[in-house]
């Protein structure tokens, strides 16, 4: 039995890379089971949020298949709300959380600062919020993406699980249509 029952994991992975792997690694340490949202999983096709939710699930998908067959991992669409990072947007994404998970035991997150300023004060008091620090993993996607629009396999497949090295032409043409 681990720390945690339930576990959350939220990003856009918008491209999965080794960052937002290792957040995930440590939160499937911790957690007998992890939900891990796709957020603006409504948006791609635009230069903040490129890749469709279908392909950022299967990037994930391809690193943690054995877990989702194991039921220790879940993906899970989250749309946008419209409602900006405030208190609003993350009882939605709670809210959400728990329809998929039952009782949210923990939200475990890289140091996004205002992370805990999204939930409202009922929610920070039933949850435990888990900062995992990537100061070893010094890499963010809008770089990725840069290294895939200068057609840079070698500076970005450094960041990104060979499981997904695949992808890296496909995701290149879609960053350069738009």
């Amino acid at each position: 039995m681990k720390k945690y029952k339930t576990g959350l994991v939220l990003g856009r992975f918008q491209t999965f890379h080794n960052g937002h792997e290792y957040i995930i690694n440590k939160a499937l340490e911790i957690c007998d089971k992890v939900l891990v949202f796709i957020g603006s999983s409504d948006k791609f096709g635009t230069i903040e949020n490129p890749f469709s939710y279908e392909l950022r699930k299967k990037l994930i998908k391809k690193i943690y298949e054995n877990e989702i067959v194991e039921n220790k991992l879940v993906i899970s669409p989250l749309a946008d709300l419209g409602a900006g990072n405030v208190t609003k947007w993350g009882d939605y994404l709670f809210c959400e959380a728990e329809k998929i998970l039952g009782k949210v035991d923990c939200i475990v997150y890289g140091k996004e600062s205002k992370c805990k300023s999204w939930f409202s004060e009922k929610i920070k008091k039933s949850v435990n919020f888990i900062v995992i620090s990537r100061d070893d993993i010094k890499i963010n996607a809008s770089t990725l993406r840069n290294y895939m629009k200068e057609n840079d396999f070698e500076r970005w497949r450094k960041f990104v699980n060979e499981k997904n090295w695949g992808e890296f032409e496909k995701m290149r043409e879609i960053l350069i249509k738009i």
